[in-house]
């Protein structure tokens, strides 16, 4: 099997926030600049041949949108890569609800976030070529969480925009890079 880079680009900042009743929000003004400001690196993988796959929700199809303006992607869309599922959770308990969660023992996670969790890994896994994914806080932090061999979901702060990069070899994950990493807003 032979070795994969993959990038995990986390959506820019979203035009509403976590605690809000948008379920799908886009961008913000702030998030298309932080998108655009990705451009040139967005151009320089794709001329690597890269595939590129993003999360179904607005604020990383946009991501991806005007991070690769100026050049004709083709996409896939994965429902693997969507965030953490918490369509359930009231706005009200939302943020609780999260900071319970992301520090739980993987072990003691509910059976959907356990296996939300599993198909990012799995899919990640699978991947057949280089890939950069658009994606979010969460799910770039499974990724970093079982690279680093982590038994909690929560293990850093991936700002809007930011470039995270893991490689996939024999059926392992390893990180090679993390950027941009600061306390930031979660949409979930």
């Amino acid at each position: 099997m032979h070795k994969k880079k993959i990038i995990l680009i986390r959506h820019g900042e979203a035009a509403s926030t976590w605690d809000g009743d948008d379920r799908d929000p886009g961008l913000s003004k702030k998030g298309v600049d932080q998108a655009k400001s990705i451009n040139d690196f967005t151009k320089s993988i794709f001329s690597k041949g890269y595939d590129f796959i993003s999360s179904p929700k607005k604020r990383a199809i946009e991501t991806l949108s005007y991070a690769s303006e100026g050049i004709d992607v083709d996409f896939d869309i994965n429902e693997s890569f969507v965030e953490i599922p918490a369509e359930d959770i009231g706005s009200d308990i939302r943020f609780e609800w999260l900071k319970d969660i992301s520090t739980r023992k993987i072990e003691t996670l509910p059976d959907d976030i356990k296996n939300w969790r599993e198909r990012i890994i799995t899919e990640t896994l699978g991947l057949k070529n280089n890939s950069i994914i658009f994606c979010h806080f969460m799910v770039i932090n499974v990724l970093v969480g079982y690279a680093i061999k982590k038994d909690r979901l929560l293990h850093f702060y991936p700002d809007n925009a930011s470039i995270t990069e893991i490689e996939v070899e024999n059926e392992k994950i390893s990180v090679i890079s993390m950027k941009d990493v600061e306390k930031t807003i979660i949409n979930v």
